[in-house]
């Protein structure tokens, strides 16, 4: 129990914070019993075990983690840098990580990049410096050739999420944006739509360029090619998505359908066309990409390609928990599939 003052009191042990010695006193153990059960390492019997849990939770014994980490050579920490943690589609997959981590029993550091080559390199540094087991990136620019070595010389196994490994990089989990932008361009297409706007995301952005050969591919098996729709590059927000379709409607531009590169584009879309008079889907059919939390939420509801983004991180975290268990393993590489969500923002083609 806890005085007014903040100290312990009663139970026979001295002011101050538990140590290893309180508990193997209080459980009537060795104190390298204690320390096997602490750091799950080794053989203790199932008696000595709940004495020796029953001691910890008396008197709030908490290990020395930093003094753990000299004497093991590791600091149980993962690293992880992504482009921008406050948004829901990174906070979800930080979300799936942090599932991975957790169960192993690793925490979780987390800084944003923002699609900023200095930024990411400012953010692996600090991972690096302090001495995190292995680092997860989901970046959007490459890697400065300073970083590449620093990398290099802490021996630290990095695994890329979002794009092909890296020179550093010992694995990799990619969603499949080809496919998912093949799928959804087919389904427009067999809704009989041949005017088509596809709103697209930083043109030297991965994803953007995988999607963007899974357009021309679905294009492909129809007699088309990429001439023969309009592609608008931007950002992925809903603002963009609000003000290239408004300026689409301004020039008159003639399209029945607006393949979204995700769904806060989309949404900026759906805006745009109430604010200005027209029907979804019968005036102009919206499809969307991520499937995030308030795409069924919109209305109308949103047809959109789903990528589980909180198994890209938990994926991606097991990856490489598998490289610290393993260190001389080879390069992993995992590949996430996306799915068609069909909810009422597409219909058939206007004539």
């Amino acid at each position: 129990m806890w005085d007014r003052s903040h100290k312990r009191t009663g139970g026979g042990e001295r002011d101050g914070m538990a140590t290893i010695d309180d508990v193997s006193k209080r459980a009537g153990v060795s104190r390298s019993t204690v320390s096997r059960v602490v750091a799950d390492n080794g053989y203790v019997s199932e008696e000595k075990r709940r004495a020796i849990q029953k001691a910890i939770a008396e008197l709030g014994y908490r290990p020395n983690t930093l003094a753990q980490a000299l004497r093991s050579n590791r600091s149980n920490m993962i690293g992880a840098v992504v482009v921008d943690v406050g948004t829901p589609y990174f906070a979800n997959m930080v979300y799936g990580l942090q599932r991975a981590t957790r169960k192993a029993g690793k925490a979780l550091m987390v800084s944003s990049g923002y699609a900023d080559q200095d930024e990411e390199a400012r953010a692996i540094i600090e991972l690096v410096d302090r001495s995190c087991d292995g680092i997860l990136l989901y970046l959007e620019r490459p890697l400065r050739p300073d970083v590449v070595e620093i990398i290099r010389a802490a021996h630290i196994p990095v695994v890329m999420i979002g794009r092909m490994g890296s020179e550093v990089a010992r694995g990799s989990v990619q969603l499949d944006n080809f496919g998912g932008a093949r799928d959804a361009v087919n389904f427009l297409l067999e809704q009989g739509h041949r005017r088509i706007v596809h709103l697209s995301g930083q043109p030297d952005f991965g994803d953007t360029v995988a999607r963007l050969e899974g357009i021309a591919a679905a294009l492909a098996t129809h007699g088309m090619s990429m001439a023969d729709i309009r592609v608008v590059n931007g950002e992925f927000s809903q603002e963009f998505g609000y003000s290239a379709t408004m300026a689409l409607l301004d020039e008159q531009h003639d399209f029945t359908a607006i393949f979204a590169g995700d769904d806060d584009m989309a949404a900026g879309v759906l805006l745009a066309l109430r604010h200005a008079g027209k029907s979804v889907p019968s005036d102009v059919s919206v499809i969307g990409f991520d499937d995030t939390f308030h795409a069924r939420h919109l209305w109308p509801p949103l047809t959109t390609i789903r990528q589980p983004v909180d198994e890209i991180g938990e994926t991606a975290a097991s990856l490489l928990l598998q490289l610290l268990g393993e260190p001389g393993s080879v390069a992993l590489q995992n590949i996430i599939g996306t799915s068609l969500v069909v909810r009422d923002s597409v219909g058939p083609a206007r004539l």
